[in-house]
């Protein structure tokens, strides 16, 4: 695995009470009560009832609900690491359009394999429920994922050229639930958490480039095997754009951690950061992204930092150095996207909770997202 976390003990003792783990938020039952959006960061939402939505500043009538359902915008992200691979897999839809991907990295040979599939409106897909009770599929000749969700784990088929992926993840109990309104017209409810594998298996299939002999290779799910989830619901502006950040590694003295930063989409007097320590989430303030862009690649870093204006004691100065990456472009006129999600280290520090996280090298996420749908 590249690079480590150190965990310091912070010696001002200002930082001993920087996160109240005594505020804790509420649950609820419904997103959508009397026709609005609850909006806030929760501690659950049970079920995204986001049909039952009634906002004029969509229509000046009430809309039928197959002009809802056309309306959101609905995508999944899994990410699970099963050293030396880390496969990341998504399925994604804005109903003029359904695609997904899933990819596999070799964290000691930094080879990538992908595989990715695009459809019309939401052909051969089927989005059922929401984020606890419900499925996401989408079947291509290219590439088949299922993903199927209870309250209790997420299940993962997945079948492509040279990948296969059968898993079922644990959930935890402290997830990331925030909703927040979106532009004039909507707002946009997102889910993140850390998962445990319960069961399952990737089989990398004979052919494919990151394996040292191209044969097939099969790797059992254990309870050290790292995942997440990202799952995301909502009525977006017409055109969007996100900087995000994802961490998930092991600690030096053993404790699992998961960092999720963002810039954009959920920011309206929220943020949607965190990070999990042995699956106790931290909430943590907004944060600016720099990228830089130039002809030296060994200068192509990004910066991601809190900029603290008295009122947080928390203190994030991380920088991102890119290795690889997953790269989509789309454009269909009306509906355009510049996907980046690169692969490479994070060195730098994070202040929180009485201590300090050292980062030196160590692999994560960094995404660059344009949407125009």
């Amino acid at each position: 695995m590249h690079g480590h976390i150190k965990s310091d003990k912070v010696d001002n003792v200002a930082y001993a009470n920087i996160i109240s783990t005594d505020i804790k938020p509420q649950a609820i039952e419904q997103l959508i009560q009397n026709g609005q959006p609850q909006f806030g960061v929760f501690s659950q939402v049970k079920q995204i009832n986001y049909l039952d939505y009634y906002s004029p500043l969509i229509s000046q009538k009430p809309l039928s609900n197959w002009r809802k359902d056309f309306k959101a915008n609905q995508f999944c992200f899994v990410q699970i690491i099963e050293p030396p691979f880390r496969v990341c897999l998504a399925l994604a839809t804005i109903k003029i359009a359904t695609s997904a991907f899933v990819y596999v990295y070799n964290e000691e040979t930094a080879q990538l394999e992908i595989g990715e599939a695009l459809q019309p409106v939401t052909r051969r897909s089927a989005f059922k429920g929401d984020h606890y009770q419900g499925q996401m599929s989408f079947t291509h000749s290219k590439l088949s994922l299922t993903l199927g969700f209870t309250p209790e784990q997420v299940s993962i088929e997945l079948d492509s050229q040279y990948l296969a992926v059968h898993a079922k993840l644990e959930r935890q109990q402290q997830p990331l639930a925030i909703c927040t309104p979106t532009g004039r017209r909507g707002w946009t409810f997102t889910q993140k958490e850390p998962l445990s594998a319960a069961s399952g298996e990737i089989i990398i299939k004979a052919g494919a480039q990151i394996t040292a002999d191209s044969q097939q290779q099969k790797l059992e799910l254990s309870k050290t095997t790292r995942a997440n989830l990202d799952w995301t619901l909502g009525y977006m502006r017409h055109e969007t754009n996100w900087f995000w950040t994802c961490i998930n590694s092991y600690l030096a003295d053993g404790r699992h951690f998961l960092l999720n930063l963002s810039m954009g989409v959920n920011e309206t007097g929220l943020s949607e950061n965190a990070c999990w320590l042995d699956g106790e989430i931290f909430y943590l303030p907004p944060v600016l992204f720099e990228r830089k862009d130039t002809n030296d690649s060994s200068a192509n870093t990004w910066h991601i930092y809190h900029r603290s204006l008295g009122w947080s004691s928390v203190d994030i100065d991380l920088t991102f150095t890119p290795i690889r990456v997953y790269k989509k472009t789309d454009n269909f006129g009306v509906v355009a996207s510049i996907f980046e999600q690169w692969l490479g280290e994070y060195s730098g520090e994070i202040r929180l909770a009485g201590q300090v996280l050292r980062l030196d090298k160590v692999m994560g996420l960094a995404e660059d997202h344009f949407a125009k749908w």
